[in-house]
């Protein structure tokens, strides 16, 4: 094992950071050596995936394990559709195995970086969860290497306490040595994506519960922020079905799959730098009216590549950038669907009061999932960014805790690989299975050895 070395860890929202050793291991004999030094030193490991993850989930003060160079494919039956691989293999060059042979995961996040370790650990959902639920559904078992140096298989039993605990658990209990996967079949990697003007926010529900109906697969809508009054919500879906079709060339296909070195043939840091210089409100709002007026009030059909559909940041990567030097909240928050409008017309309200109208505000629609610290319910979610360089400390305060108010309000629930700021007794009224896992932090790590400075936060008294 290459001894750990001291760098300097962010999250992606860029308003934390660390100073830390990051141990690199290559294979499970350096995982051990990683545990042992870990023991030796009395320090906490925390386990980095892709590293996408925006606060602390997958970082702390003294030692990170980085899992990417974990990342072989063990086994890929093409046949049956399952697949084994290490925790660090890359999402996108998951699908580029897979893909031609026409089989897909669910629940796909919309990063393209992500690790499947990290995916697992996040239990993350996609524009398919609605359907077919969150990345947890693609998992027939995994190998997780306990405190004890000793590793289990983990079966995808209905019931599983541990199951339950380790996906969407954030490293709490320990690290993830292998996963096997069902895949699911589609006819080509091609999709039909349609886009569409949704007036408000009523109407926008109408679409997401019509989605069966209308024989979609993967769903989301862009709002525009800076709507208001009977307009509230105003805003693009944007959704796909697979469809057997032929497929483009491989050049096409790979490229959405990949991060792009360059933005209008800019390094990703000049061209935010450069789009910095004229970023505010203003921009902002023009940007969200020009994409709203362009979009037509009937659908558009188009056939493209099922990666150019999932992945349309990879041709804008590093977009964090715009938000230096102090970062960025981003906040994800589910309600149930009789209370989805009130929730986001109040936090829509909220977010022009402080004149913190989001560069990112999404919509999904969820399903329930029995991963005790699952992002997942009947219902829908949005998402919300803002920009820590225009406010104080005290106004963030003041906005964090009365959007944290009306979520509490609503009975909603934040996405824990994105939280920058509710406190533990938040976290315990939206998340109440936490218990559970304690139960079995008490069982299989009772030293804490496992502990990232969200899961202290969060999980430890």
């Amino acid at each position: 094992m290459e001894q750990p070395k001291q760098k300097i860890v962010t999250g992606f929202g860029l308003f934390k950071s660390v100073n830390t050793l990051v141990a690199t291991p290559k294979n499970l004999d350096d995982l051990t050596k990683c545990i042992d030094f870990a023991k030796h030193q009395k320090f906490k490991i925390a386990i980095q995936g892709g590293g996408n993850s925006y606060s602390d989930v997958f970082f702390n003060n003294q030692l990170v394990i980085d899992t990417k160079q974990l990342n072989s494919v063990k086994s890929f039956d093409s046949e049956n559709g399952q697949i084994t691989v290490e925790p660090g293999v890359r999402i996108g060059d998951l699908l580029d195995i897979i893909m031609p042979h026409n089989w897909i995961l669910v629940g796909l996040s919309g990063s393209v970086n992500d690790v499947i370790g990290g995916m697992l650990s996040t239990n993350v959902h996609g524009k398919d969860s609605w359907k077919n639920g969150n990345f947890s559904q693609n998992i027939i078992s995994f190998k997780i290497m306990l405190a004890n140096g000793t590793t289990e298989i983990i079966k995808n039993d209905n019931g599983s306490e541990l199951f339950n605990s380790v996906v969407g658990g954030l490293g709490f209990l320990g690290l993830i040595t292998e996963i096997t996967l069902k895949l699911k079949s589609i006819p080509s990697y091609m999709v039909q994506h349609q886009t569409q003007r949704i007036p408000n926010l009523e109407k926008l529900v109408d679409f997401f519960y019509s989605l069966e109906e209308n024989g979609l697969e993967h769903a989301h809508a862009l709002l525009n922020p800076f709507a208001s009054g009977g307009d509230i919500g105003q805003g693009i879906s944007d959704s796909c079905r697979f469809v057997n079709e032929q497929n483009c060339s491989d050049e096409k296909f790979k490229e959405f799959l990949v991060k792009k070195p360059r933005v209008c043939m800019l390094k990703p840091k000049n061209f935010w730098s450069l789009c910095k210089l004229f970023w505010n409100n203003n921009t902002n709002r023009i940007l969200c009216d020009m994409r709203y007026r362009k979009t037509p009030t009937s659908y558009t059909e188009n056939i493209i590549p099922f990666p150019k559909y999932q992945y349309p940041h990879s041709a804008k990567p590093n977009f964090n950038l715009l938000f230096t030097p102090s970062g960025f909240f981003e906040i994800q928050t589910i309600f149930s669907r009789d209370i989805a409008i009130q929730a986001f017309t109040e936090l829509l309200s909220l977010s022009r009061r402080f004149r913190l109208q989001p560069f990112i505000c999404g919509i999904k629609r969820h399903k329930s999932d029995s991963s005790y610290l699952s992002f997942a319910n009947d219902g829908l979610s949005i998402t919300m960014n803002f920009s820590l360089n225009v406010i104080t400390t005290e106004q963030r305060d003041e906005y964090c805790k009365e959007l944290t108010d009306i979520i509490l309000k609503h009975e909603g629930k934040t996405y824990l690989a994105k939280h920058p700021y509710f406190s533990q007794d938040d976290f315990h009224r939206m998340y109440p299975n936490y218990k559970k896992i304690l139960e079995l932090k008490a069982k299989y790590d009772p030293d804490c050895l496992f502990l990232s400075g969200a899961t202290k936060r969060l999980l430890i008294d």
